[in-house]
């Protein structure tokens, strides 16, 4: 009975998706819908007490198309698609809108870290005194992945995520770009150190 074919190695992924995933923003949208059907409500009971029906009508079709516009304006952090091919790296979005392509060799990655200080709102029912009780919370550390080659720093994500996401993130990018031949730029100036000395 002939034997099974030897199984070819894969070879490492050439692809790797990048999700920011900011825990902050999970429930986010959930809160904007409530936002937009919660906003022409009031807005209609107070006009209508104060100016009328007719008004009261008016007010609530406009701040309904306000908080639509807001919610659709609001920034959202879509995926980054990484390929390895023919010794480039392509960083590409999942929408396949932007493109930019980087010699393997010259490609260094690092975390942009910055700290904030987010604004948390007051513990009231009443959505107005929410704002007036609201403090200024703890310093949290963000960050997001920056991919760097040509002289070109490119972000991942427009908006940065909580710092220990990006720190996972930003080691499997640089585990998947190892798999791929890439060496980090601390390695390949060692190795040049060591090549002058000899």
């Amino acid at each position: 009975m002939p034997g099974k074919p030897a199984r070819k190695d894969a070879g490492p992924p050439s692809e790797l998706v990048y999700v920011a995933n900011d825990a902050s923003r999970r429930g986010s949208s959930v809160v904007a819908m409530f936002k937009v059907f919660s906003a022409p409500m009031i807005v209609v009971i107070v006009l209508s007490q104060v100016a009328g029906p007719n008004v009261a009508v008016a007010g609530m079709i406009a701040s309904a198309l306000a908080a639509i516009w807001w919610w659709r304006r609001a920034p959202r952090l879509d995926g980054v698609v990484l390929r390895v091919e023919r010794g480039e790296l392509w960083v590409t979005t999942a929408r396949r809108s932007m493109a930019s392509r980087f010699p393997l060799e010259e490609v260094d990655v690092e975390l942009d870290t910055q700290t904030i200080q987010k604004v948390q709102e007051g513990g009231s029912a009443i959505p107005a005194m929410r704002f007036i009780d609201a403090t200024v919370g703890p310093d949290l550390d963000v960050a997001r992945i920056v991919v760097i080659g040509r002289g070109e720093r490119l972000p991942l994500t427009d908006d940065s995520v909580p710092y220990m996401e990006a720190t996972e993130w930003f080691g499997k990018i640089r585990v998947f770009l190892r798999k791929n031949g890439w060496v980090p730029r601390d390695e390949r100036d060692e190795r040049d150190e060591r090549d002058e000395r000899e």
